[in-house]
């Protein structure tokens, strides 16, 4: 389970206590049960359900770039082999 599912049942648990310990009419107890419980938890639910999906999209992206830069930085070193093989083979033939 995620740490968004995790607060969301908290919420819900605090949610439903203050409702049922906490003096008040039925529509007082229904409010607080709403705005104690029930909205923090559907917000705590769908911002790590987000979340999740932005960390494995983040994920993802940095795996992509990590292979294109060392694609690049094995085309440079070999680039630069080829660079140092040529002139060093110049100065060889000149001496």
């Amino acid at each position: 389970m995620r740490v968004g599912n995790h607060l969301a049942v908290v919420c819900l648990l605090f949610g439903l206590g203050v409702a049922a310990f906490v003096s008040g009419s039925l529509e007082q107890r229904i409010g607080n049960l709403f705005c104690v419980g029930l909205i923090p938890a559907v917000g705590f639910y769908a911002g790590g359900h987000i979340l999740g999906q932005l960390l494995m999209f983040g994920v993802e992206l940095c795996d992509m770039i990590m292979a294109r830069c060392f694609r690049y930085a094995v085309r440079l070193v070999n680039h630069l082999l080829s660079w140092a093989g040529t002139h060093v083979s110049m100065r060889s033939q000149r001496n």
